[in-house]
């Protein structure tokens, strides 16, 4: 009995001693995302037990630089941020729509991009913030001359300011008297080919998003339309599944603790969300969780594979063949754009003029509008081919860009 007790009191002793999990979260102090970790952090604590540290970051990119450090492990970050990772960074859930607002002082209405800029001091984010990029790169898609307006880093007493938000609240909406909001598109061509569903198709991490209509007050007496992007919590790809399985049924447990702090949450953060749209690959962790009660593919098509089996058995081998000619055809057209982006990759380092260059960067993107059109008339298919030419042939006008700055610098 003497010794019984001893093991007991071991076991408790042991128990007692065993260091909590600890999580390291690094994050920007803009709302709703400074809300969203402090609740994370009582649920993980509450619910869990973990120990959670919080970091205050300096930004997006920052902050990913120190999940691939090892100084911090989650944080949330746009959707649309570039990187590159060594280490791997994993999506667990994207929470809100980061909807692009851009304010602007004016007695009239700007109805073109060209107009609401030109002429202006604009703020568009500090270098390096993920705003800031993406406008710099809508900039070069849209043919717009940075050179014709001021970029400024300072936020206030600009005539043009532009961010990715949350609904911007009414003591913000209260500083800006004498400011529109800026729509790009009439909401009569939404859905027909808007240039909002324009820059999706060339961001495909963006998404059209529509500002109903009084949401604002008189900001917005008609329907804004313009792009979003999804505010996503990421985390190193190697912490434990069972850590991040654990966080994302918390997460959706509790999730009454999140939808609480923002409208755009309370409809956004799903279990079934669009998986395909994520800039980052989901962590295994976070897929268990998301797939625990997803049938077996024989149990949920068991009747439909039973009827359809027959007829495909007559049907597979010239359905074969074809799908097989037609892919390859589609294939061999996007094979073409990617040969016009190779030969211009070898001969880079050779153009020594900027009119050269120029020729070039034109040629590329009457490419990538030859590549859209041959796509919406369907002789091409939306597929990772495709997706890899957008991505290149943007790397290949990025280079030739800075090669035509260096030219113009040297004269040549």
């Amino acid at each position: 009995m003497k010794n019984l007790v001893y093991i007991v009191l071991a076991v408790l002793l042991f128990t007692s001693c065993q260091e909590k999990q600890k999580l390291r979260v690094i994050y920007t102090v803009d709302e709703p995302i400074g809300e969203i970790v402090k609740s994370f952090e009582a649920q993980m604590e509450k619910s869990l037990g973990y120990d959670v540290e919080l970091i205050i970051g300096e930004g997006s990119h920052s902050n990913i630089d120190s999940l691939e450090a090892g100084t911090a492990d989650i944080t949330i970050v746009e959707n649309s941020i570039s990187y590159q990772s060594e280490r791997g960074i994993n999506a667990i859930v994207p929470f809100y729509p980061q909807v692009l607002h851009i304010f602007y002082l004016g007695d009239t209405a700007a109805t073109t991009v060209e107009e609401l800029f030109y002429g202006k001091k604009v703020f568009i984010g500090q270098p390096g913030t993920a705003t800031f990029e993406f406008l710099m790169e809508l900039f070069n898609i849209l043919d717009v001359d940075t050179s014709k307006f001021t970029i400024t880093q300072n936020i206030f007493e600009n005539e043009v300011f532009c961010g990715f938000t949350d609904i911007v609240n009414e003591e913000y909406l209260a500083g800006l008297e004498g400011y529109r909001l800026f729509s790009f598109d009439n909401i009569a061509q939404f859905g027909r080919g808007s240039l909002a569903e324009a820059i999706s198709l060339k961001f495909p991490q963006m998404k059209p998003f529509i500002i109903p209509q009084r949401t604002y007050g008189s900001l917005t007496e008609q329907a804004v339309v313009t792009i979003a992007t999804d505010a996503v919590l990421v985390a190193r790809g190697d912490l434990e599944e069972d850590l991040i399985y654990n966080i994302t049924k918390t997460i959706f447990q509790h999730k009454e603790r999140f939808t609480s702090i923002s409208p755009l949450i309370y409809l956004d953060l799903k279990e079934n969300f669009d998986r395909t749209r994520l800039n980052f690959p989901l962590h295994n962790g976070a897929r268990i969780y998301l797939d625990r009660d997803e049938p077996t593919i024989f149990e949920r098509y068991a009747e439909l594979i039973g009827v359809v089996f027959s007829i495909l058995v007559t049907l597979v081998s010239s359905g074969f063949y074809l799908s097989k000619w037609q892919a390859q055809r589609k294939k061999d057209r996007v094979d073409i754009f990617y040969q016009d982006i190779m030969d211009i990759k070898n001969e880079l380092t050779g153009l020594s003029s900027t009119a050269q260059v120029a020729q070039r960067i034109k040629k590329l993107k009457e490419s990538q509008n030859k590549a859209f059109k041959m796509l919406i008339d369907e002789e091409l298919k939306a597929d990772e081919s495709f997706r890899i030419y957008m991505e290149l042939s943007k790397e290949t006008i990025q280079e030739l860009t800075a090669r035509y700055k260096r030219l113009k610098t040297s004269g040549s």
